[in-house]
Order: C-alpha cells, then structure tokens, then sequence
C-alpha cells in the first residue's frame, strides 16, 4: 500500500494518477474527493487510511504531524509518491492558476487574496520538492536523473520539455514564484 507523507501529499497523488487515467491523460487535473472521516478517511492506530478512488493509501499520524509543525504542505523529505517531473508539473499548474487569481484579485482583504498569496506559496513549495532530487556537490549535475522519474507522467513531462527539471530552470522557476508573492505582498502590504 502506498504511503503519503501527508494529506495534502495524498490528494495530490490521487489527482495526478486520476489525470493519467483520464481519457485524453495529462491534460487535465481532477481534484482528489474531500476527505471525510469514517467514510474515505480510516483512523487507524498509528495512522489514516484513504480509501482513495485509486486505492488505499497510508497517512502516518506522525509524519502530518511533523510536516504540519514544521510548515511542509506535503511532507519532510523525498516524496516516494511523486516524482522529480509531477511536481514541476505542479508547481506550473498552481502558478498558472494563480496568474489567473493574481490579476482577478481587486485589492480588497479577504478569501481572493488568501489564495492569492497560498498559490504562490504552493508552487514554489512543490518547486523545492523536485528540487530534493537534484544531485548534490560540485559534480552532482545540471539535471535531476531519470532514475528520479519513475512515471510514465513524469517522464512524457520532461521529454515534451527536457530542461523541466534542469537545475537552472528549477532555480529560476523558485525565484519566479518566491519573488511574485514577495511583490504581491509589497504592492498590496501586510495581510
């Protein structure tokens, strides 16, 4: 059974194996169900189990927990769920909608710019998960291997844009995403 660092890491497994599955696959993103205690979240001892449109999946109550206090939406350490290329491809889907809010939004507090401002923060976050499969050192490489792409998502992703996962790209896509929240909290002031 598979096992997510998070909910969050859940959901976004659930939606990127239900986007392959579609009829045209890749092309669209289908939100993962809401999770509802008792009837496709299952507390367990030490964990949950969801029971997800594409199986279960195992949630450790400890491994939320730890991402939640330490503020990492889907988890500590290397997703074994997900890999290097989903999550650019992610990351670009949340950005993508974000622009769209982003220009939407007409300065005024409230619900808008909340998901204004996660969207950025949510795209560069899954920017840095494909980046924890960058080699490290000097000679570590300019790309992440294809030993860290495991699915068939992730590696048509890269082969329709083979610098996806380049660390120059990912970099730039980082500060991209980093410095757009940053000028959109500048521009509107503290929330």
């Amino acid at each position: 059974m598979p096992i997510a660092r998070t909910l969050a890491e859940a959901e976004i497994y659930v939606a990127l194996e239900t986007a392959q599955a579609g009829p045209e696959p890749g092309l669209t993103s289908v939100p993962a169900p809401d999770f509802e205690l008792g009837e496709n979240i299952i507390e367990g001892p030490d964990a949950w189990t969801y029971l997800s449109p594409i199986g279960e999946i195992t949630i450790p109550y400890s491994s939320q927990r730890s991402s939640t206090r330490l503020g990492a939406h889907w988890g500590l350490g290397k997703s074994q769920l997900v890999d290097a290329a989903e999550w650019a491809v992610v990351a670009h889907l949340y950005a993508d909608r974000t622009i769209a809010a982003d220009l939407a939004y007409d300065g005024q507090p409230g619900q808008e710019r909340y998901y204004v401002e996660l969207g950025w923060e949510l795209a560069a976050e899954a920017i840095r998960e494909a980046m924890k499969s960058l080699p490290e050192g000097d000679n570590g490489g300019d790309t992440v291997p294809d030993s860290e792409i495991w699915t068939s998502f992730g590696a048509d992703a890269k082969a329709r844009d083979p610098y996806l996962v380049s660390r120059a790209r990912l970099e730039d896509d980082l500060e991209y995403y980093t410095g757009t929240l940053a000028d959109f909290r500048a521009l509107h002031g503290p929330a």
